[in-house]
């Protein structure tokens, strides 16, 4: 027959037992209980600048990206002048803006001044380049290498690619069917297209 005082001992000991295991359950629950209120503070936060979507797909075949921004014109060469480096037509000094095409489409058309040399009713709307593997042979691609070399601008000629648009037009048609306006050559921060009367203009990014 078990000692009276021993019944008390073994329901204390029982319930310590009880109560050290509750102690270790109730923790990782709190715990939990706080890493679930600190879950909706993620999507609270202020969206960070890189989680916009692009405005262009640098990486697409046709994709716009390299000439997207604001030019200024800065030379012109034109083979038909006795000095072709002359800027007799007063372009030097236009701007220009191209857009990417994202949600709506992008556009290129000119800023100013109007000195009468380009028509400002000109748009390209949706405009895109040529893919370069398919960038056909042109005689104004010879017209280009030399404005390059007359520039002293260090460019590849052969790496031009054609502009098209989704609607509208810029820049001298490059084909019959006007699938195609002129070539265009994007180097780091300066643009060299082509233009009418055999031109070439050299552009610099102007922001």
């Amino acid at each position: 027959m078990r000692p009276a005082f021993v019944l008390p001992l073994l329901l204390a000991a029982c319930g310590a037992a009880q109560s050290d295991g509750a102690g270790e359950r109730q923790a990782p629950i709190a715990a939990a209980v706080n890493r679930t209120d600190a879950v909706p503070a993620k999507p609270v936060a202020a969206p960070s600048p890189t989680a916009k979507a692009p405005t262009c797909d640098a990486g697409a075949p046709e994709s716009p990206c390299q000439i997207v921004g604001k030019w200024r014109v800065t030379k012109v060469y034109n083979p038909a002048n006795k000095d072709p480096l002359a800027d007799e037509m007063g372009m030097v000094g236009s701007t220009f803006t191209v857009t990417g095409n994202s949600d709506a489409s992008g556009t290129i058309r000119w800023d100013g001044p109007d000195n009468g040399q380009f028509d400002h009713r000109d748009v390209c709307t949706g405009p895109y380049l040529s893919p370069t593997a398919s960038a056909r042979p042109d005689p104004s691609r010879a017209t280009l290498a030399a404005a390059l070399k007359a520039w002293s601008v260090k460019g590849d000629a052969g790496a031009a690619r054609h502009l098209g648009c989704d609607q509208g037009h810029w820049a001298v048609p490059s084909e019959p069917g006007g699938k195609w306006f002129g070539l265009v050559l994007a180097m780091e921060r300066q643009l060299a297209f082509e233009w009418f009367d055999e031109r070439i203009v050299l552009a610099e990014r102007a922001g």
